[in-house]
């Protein structure tokens, strides 16, 4: 629908005639009545009594004249909110779901006070959803795990974290210099759901004849580390320095870590995302 032809038969109602309706507008009466004539074939209905002194409304004319203002003003909305878009470049974040959402916060506060008139939008999931949110252009930038063979074109480095066995203080293993995977055997553990090194946990302790007790599957890391402190498990999950009320102890038999880091698509070529990706990678992170 023609926004013009809108405001056409809005001007037509409100001036009370065609005449002075075109003169309001700046244009011809017959360019008015003949934009006024194809709203109506549009529309499937007369709008106005033909004949009158004044321009009278028809019964569906009433009708539309409501839903005419209406669209207007969602249209006007509309271009003022894109308005304030063209001003305030977006910044689409996806970030990995077993990552401490405090220090990202933090580092995304700290980033908008030197760049106030960004927006950034947030998302969460796994290694998998981020990849498929990057390639699908749902988001233009992910914290994810890396591997060695990332393309460095598209990808920086964060941080590095080694994945020990997280218990409270009060546990038997928190004086240990470390622990074995058969001291593992029947303990409370707190699950990982979809962290991607806890997915290979199962496979050692099952090549191990280990059968620890799962009695939560945690999707976040606060979710996570609020259960050990609370004493309701232990678990395998990334150092995270500076945390009270967790001990972190070596588990002997395996050596597990991650690279976090950044991801983009190399055809990405946003300020704001490049601004990001340097304040980021020159960023002290606390808890790593």
């Amino acid at each position: 629908m023609d926004i013009n032809r809108l405001q056409y038969f809005l001007a037509v109602v409100e001036t009370g005639g065609f005449t002075k309706a075109a003169d309001s507008l700046f244009i011809s009466q017959p360019s008015l009545s003949i934009s006024i004539r194809k709203l109506e074939q549009e529309l499937g209905v007369r709008l106005f009594e033909r004949g009158q002194r004044r321009a009278v409304l028809t019964p569906a004319g009433q009708f539309f004249l409501e839903i005419a203002r209406e669209i207007l003003d969602k249209y006007q909305f509309a271009l003022n909110n894109l308005r304030n878009f063209r001003n305030q470049p977006t910044l689409r974040l996806g970030i990995l779901r077993t990552l401490r959402i405090e220090d990202f916060s933090r580092m995304i506060a700290l980033f908008r006070e030197e760049n106030s008139n960004s927006i950034i939008e947030l998302r969460d999931g796994t290694v998998k959803d981020l990849h498929n949110w990057l390639e699908q252009g749902e988001v233009d930038l992910v914290v994810t795990e890396l591997n060695n063979l990332e393309n460095t074109k598209n990808s920086i480095v964060l941080f590095q974290q080694d994945f020990l066995l997280a218990v409270p203080p009060d546990h038997p293993f928190a004086s240990k210099d470390r622990v074995s995977l058969a001291e593992l055997d029947d303990q409370s553990f707190i699950g990982r759901n979809q962290c991607e090194v806890w997915g290979k946990a199962p496979q050692l302790f099952q090549e191990n004849g280990i059968e620890p007790r799962v009695v939560y599957l945690a999707d976040r890391e606060e979710w996570a580390i609020s259960m050990i402190r609370s004493g309701f498990g232990i678990t395998i999950m990334p150092v995270w320095k500076g945390l009270s009320d967790i001990v972190y102890v070596p588990i002997a038999e395996i050596d597990l870590s991650r690279i976090v880091g950044m991801k983009w698509r190399i055809n990405q070529h946003s300020d704001l995302v490049k601004q990001f990706r340097m304040f980021a990678a020159q960023y002290n992170w606390p808890s790593v």
